[in-house]
């Protein structure tokens, strides 16, 4: 990780360096300090208040879910294929911003999606994302870490079916109680 600081905030003192960190990079340093001591299941807070869940740690990274949804309610897309959402555009635009300016944008890491849906079909293939849902086999993977801790229903990038199966407008969701069931792409 890189730190760039300003001439200011440096002082000589002797053989040694005095730096002045803001209290904003002193939280930053603090959590990303933290984060890779979390187990999966324990939760952190970020400077803003928002928590998430530590899904797995790997060797130089760690999974993470945003514990409460986003405040804003989206259709999933024309389609059920994760490479054109809305919520994809969303969460590596916008989102993507937001929390670069909370993290730093070189701790938040791009990764696989495997678009496989759930009648074994590979129209949508695997994308690389720096931010995405889960798909149905992380969900699965992950559901003991992540608890029955949501207050209403949420998307997955899981899709039921393509257009070379039957439909291309059911998504995989998860209710509010943990179940997995199937959602029309047109419905926020």
């Amino acid at each position: 990780m890189e730190i760039c600081v300003n001439e200011k905030d440096v002082e000589r003192d002797g053989n040694y360096l005095r730096i002045k960190i803001s209290d904003e990079l002193m939280c930053k340093l603090n959590s990303m300090a933290k984060l890779s001591s979390l187990k999966p299941g324990q939760t952190f807070t970020d400077a803003e208040g928002m928590e998430y869940i530590v899904l797995y740690q790997a060797k130089e990274s760690t999974g993470v879910l945003r514990k409460k949804l986003l405040d804003k309610d989206m259709e999933f897309g024309e389609n059920n294929d994760w490479t054109q959402s809305e919520i994809r555009h969303y969460l590596n635009t916008e989102y993507d911003k937001h929390i670069s300016k909370m993290f730093g944008s070189d701790n938040i890491i791009r990764h696989t999606v495997d678009l496989l849906s759930l009648d074994g079909l590979a129209d949508y293939d695997i994308v690389i994302d720096r931010v995405s849902l889960l798909t149905i086999d992380l969900y699965r993977k992950y559901r003991k870490v992540i608890g029955d801790n949501m207050d209403r229903w949420w998307w997955l990038a899981t899709p039921d079916s393509t257009p070379s199966g039957w439909s291309a407008r059911g998504v995989r969701c998860v209710c509010d109680d943990g179940v997995v069931c199937c959602g029309d792409c047109g419905y926020s």
